[in-house]
């Protein structure tokens, strides 16, 4: 179960500006859980976000970049396929015009050939994270950025 002192939905979280910052974007709710438990034992206390859509991640990016200045997380996780229109992909590429030293990793399913093969070419590829999650990929990820 996931407990609502570490992780919360946007709308019920304010995060300290000071402290470090996470945001996930997934509409998998099992691996927000799975996540939690992983931030939890890098990271104990860490107060971090999450949200299922596109949309709401870039509303809340922005937002948040408006009120603190900078990039506004110090790491962004997003799966590729989320509810709403938006992709992960197009949260990406968002944040590159605005907040391009922002750290972004992508995660999905896709082969690694077929992941760089989609952002050949691209500027400042994002960081794949391949589903199945693995606690060894994901404290690795948490320990580097957070």
């Amino acid at each position: 179960m996931i407990q609502a002192a570490s992780v919360a939905r946007v709308e019920h979280t304010r995060l300290d500006a000071s402290a470090k910052s996470l945001l996930v974007i997934e509409d998998d709710l099992s691996l927000i859980q799975f996540m939690d438990l992983i931030v939890d034992s890098v990271r104990p206390g860490l107060q971090w976000e999450y949200v299922t859509s596109g949309e709401e991640a870039l509303e809340l990016i922005r937002r948040r970049g408006r009120a603190h200045g900078g990039a506004p997380y110090d790491l962004v996780i997003t799966d590729i396929f989320l509810e709403g229109d938006a992709t992960g992909f197009d949260v990406w590429m968002d944040c590159q015009e605005l907040y391009p030293e922002m750290p972004f990793v992508i995660m999905s399913c896709l082969s690694f050939d077929r992941y760089f093969s989609i952002l050949r070419g691209a500027k400042n590829c994002p960081a794949y994270l391949p589903k199945p999650l693995t606690v060894g990929r994901c404290r690795s990820l948490f320990e580097e950025y957070l």
